[in-house]
């Protein structure tokens, strides 16, 4: 091993695919160490007596911040504390419970099952919950440790200027060998453990078992036994070097840890993964002859599965008619649709708050425009972005929240009257839009483009195209004299439909 030629390298291979090379390392690191981030706190650590007052708290979340404190105001001083956290609490919305404990235990996990077992009855115990949690915590942290595995094949393959995809990290995952790269990696880990206790041993072993990880990326199938000899012979006789390498790193973490962490993310931490993947391929030219890896072996799988997903791919295009194009027809008969589609979403969701039935909405009729507009404006404006379905999700959310503030505003400002008011939601914005009904909005985009409209429209293309017309006049001639008189004569408000932002008292929801 020359180290000075592996470090320049290594700075050298930073700069190919930078900012992929951050986001693997960024979200890999995370997913690993944090465990998908379940808890910022050790579950262990919090105290079953506030679980239970968490508990007690959480109960009230749908009350006003006014009616919980008179019902905590005789509580005794520990209670006091918790009444201060709770009136900066988020008050409605299905997210306002979890955020809330969330942000008082520090603890998704814990929070999580907390509120499933509320809804069950309460019937487990704060302590079984902390135990469950902890177990739970404990698997999640040994499927992610597969990550590691995917990362080093990403940078493997980025050492051999094979421009990976990010997707390289979760291959273990990908190739069904998740499972059994789980056992190996554990029991490397417990070996290290045990060693951990010798002081001395724990070093030589910890640098012994180096290039496991990098040659499960390279041979999923290899045995555990194979994984340790070979990772043996790698790094015989080049031990002290590899150590050498690490007290570099060690310099740079420390300059990282001055810079508050962003030297170690924007460079130390690639450095290292581009370094040790450098380091991998200059060692396995010693165990080439041992034929337990296949020289191609990267090469040569990757191309059969850029083969298998074109083949995939054209299939996909070919059999799904999401990206088609739709009739005048078929586009004004969607409005009417996804109106209606969102005025039984809003009536269902009120009549299973409030148990009352109320014909929801600023018309007569059974639709709510505001969805037909975003139904429409999704179909149309984003068409561009079917073939990427986050894109769509992520645009459709932005879209939505734009749609949803504007009218809201226009509603309020034009016509003094709110038919909805998302205020005590956790991220509202003037209580016209919230995070919690955005994502709803995002997700129904995509059910829209990808699920709804090819099928409504198969539907549709059944009818014959004059019988669709006819259809059309009479469904746009009755929602313009709904429109017209319910804009200039009479809007349809009352308790449960709006909120007269003129009237102070008023008893309308």
């Amino acid at each position: 091993m020359n180290n000075k030629l592996i470090k320049n390298e290594a700075k050298h291979n930073i700069k190919k695919n930078y900012f992929k090379n951050i986001l693997v390392v960024f979200i890999c690191t995370i997913l690993i160490s944090g465990g998908i981030g379940l808890s910022s706190k050790n579950i262990l650590d919090i105290d079953i007596s506030d679980s239970e007052n968490i508990r007690i708290l959480n109960k009230y979340s749908i009350k006003s911040n006014s009616e919980i404190l008179d019902e905590l105001i005789d509580k005794t001083s520990e209670y006091k504390e918790l009444e201060k956290k709770v009136s900066e609490k988020y008050t409605h919305g299905v997210l306002s419970v979890l955020i809330n404990e969330i942000t008082y235990t520090k603890s998704v996990l814990f929070s999580i099952l907390n509120n499933i077992n509320r809804f069950l009855g309460g019937k487990v115990s704060a302590a079984a919950i902390i135990l469950i949690s902890n177990i739970i915590l404990l698997l999640i942290t040994l499927v992610l440790s597969v990550l590691e595995v995917g990362k080093k094949r990403y940078f493997i393959k980025h050492d051999k200027l094979l421009n990976p995809s990010v997707y390289e990290c979760i291959y273990p995952y990908k190739k069904k060998k998740a499972f059994h790269l789980i056992y190996i990696i554990f029991i490397k880990n417990l070996y290290l453990f045990l060693w951990s206790f010798t002081i001395v041993g724990y070093f030589i072993k910890k640098y012994e078992y180096s290039m496991i990880p990098y040659l499960l990326a390279e041979n999923p199938n290899i045995s555990k036994k194979d994984a340790f000899r070979l990772s043996k012979d790698m790094t015989q006789g080049n031990k002290l070097n590899i150590f050498k390498l690490d007290v570099n790193l060690l310099l740079w973490k420390i300059l990282g840890f001055l810079t508050f962490n962003i030297l170690n993310i924007f460079f130390t931490n690639i450095y290292k993964e581009t370094m040790y993947a450098s380091i991998y391929v200059k060692l396995r030219e010693k165990v080439k002859d041992k034929k337990l890896i296949d020289d191609d072996y990267i090469y040569g799988e990757d191309i059969l599965d850029l083969l298998d997903l074109n083949i995939e791919k054209k299939t996909l295009i070919r059999n799904n008619n999401y990206d088609k194009k739709y009739s005048k027809e078929n586009y004004i008969l969607f409005f009417f649709i996804f109106c209606f589609i969102g005025w039984i979403w809003e009536v269902l969701l009120h009549l299973h708050s409030d148990g009352v039935f109320v014909n929801r909405g600023s018309l007569y009729g059974p639709w709510l425009p505001i969805y037909g507009c975003g139904g429409l404006l999704i179909l149309i404006l984003l068409k561009k972005f079917r073939k990427k379905p986050y894109l769509m999700f992520i645009s459709s959310f932005i879209l939505c929240g734009i749609v949803e503030y504007s009218t809201s505003w226009y509603l309020e400002v034009f016509r003094h009257l709110k038919y909805w008011d998302y205020t005590g939601y956790f991220l509202n914005i003037n209580g016209r839009v919230c995070f919690e009904g955005l994502l709803i909005f995002g997700l129904g985009g995509c059910a829209f483009t990808y699920i709804l409209a090819p099928i409504f429209d198969g539907l549709l293309n059944k009818i014959k195209l004059n019988i669709r017309r006819i259809i059309c006049v009479i469904l746009l001639t009755i929602f313009s004299i709904d429109f017209i008189y319910s804009t200039f004569v009479k809007p349809n408000t009352g308790k449960g439909i709006t909120t007269d932002v003129n009237c102070v008292n008023c008893n309308n929801n």
